[in-house]
């Protein structure tokens, strides 16, 4: 797996997104993506406003479905949402992915006129994202390209990184949602891989997973 993460001016982003006008904000950081997919974005996310009176609801009036507020610090004002919308347009043409398949992550923030975000794929979901970047004629700065690194009580580094890749792009897509987002067949092409080797991967994988649960429960 190879982490990039790239950063935009906070207006060359609004050309990507021009339903999230982020001019409206102080800071916003995601903490935690609990969905993304082509359907919609699940998020938790500390937002700060540059004005007392603006809401959620304004900045992202166009896409939001739900916003819950959880928590608001008294002396910064900076608010902490569930917050789950709808995106009509992304890089690509799927909201958090691409056609080549791989998937956005942590950091994604937007703070100081900038916005930095991460994506994680193979090296060639990671070639042909920065493609489609470069086709956009929007500019952006690689911010750095390494090896994806999972925390080290993370069970991933316990998966090869074939392993790794076909778990994570199926549960990114949706592959063990109920009911599936995604069947074997699709995740097969997104990944091309051969069904049955695409079966033999996933099935290691949870196999393994499984091992080091119980062995440390």
């Amino acid at each position: 797996m190879r982490r990039l993460i790239v950063e935009f001016s906070s207006k060359a982003f609004s050309k990507l997104h021009p339903e999230m006008p982020l001019q409206k904000i102080r800071s916003m950081e995601v903490l935690h993506f609990l969905r993304f997919d082509h359907q919609e974005v699940d998020m938790i996310a500390r937002v700060g406003f540059n004005k007392p009176n603006v809401r959620i609801e304004d900045i992202l009036r166009d896409v939001l479905i739900e916003a819950q507020l959880l928590d608001q610090e008294k002396e910064s004002g900076i608010c902490t949402y569930f917050i789950k919308a709808k995106l009509s347009q992304a890089i690509g043409g799927e909201p958090g992915l691409t056609e080549g398949g791989g998937y956005f992550s942590l950091p994604f923030e937007a703070k100081n006129g900038k916005v930095k975000f991460t994506f994680l794929g193979s090296a060639k979901q990671v070639k042909g994202f920065i493609k489609l970047l470069e086709d956009t004629s929007v500019h952006y700065r690689v911010v750095s390209l390494t090896d994806a690194q999972f925390p080290p009580h993370s069970l991933l580094n316990h998966l090869t990184e074939k392993q790794q890749r076909v778990l994570i792009t199926a549960y990114a897509l949706g592959y063990y949602d109920v009911p599936k987002k995604i069947r074997l067949v699709q995740l097969a092409e997104k990944l091309d891989l051969a069904i049955s080797t695409l079966d033999v991967h996933l099935r290691k994988a949870e196999r393994r997973l499984m091992y080091h649960i119980m062995n440390e429960s």
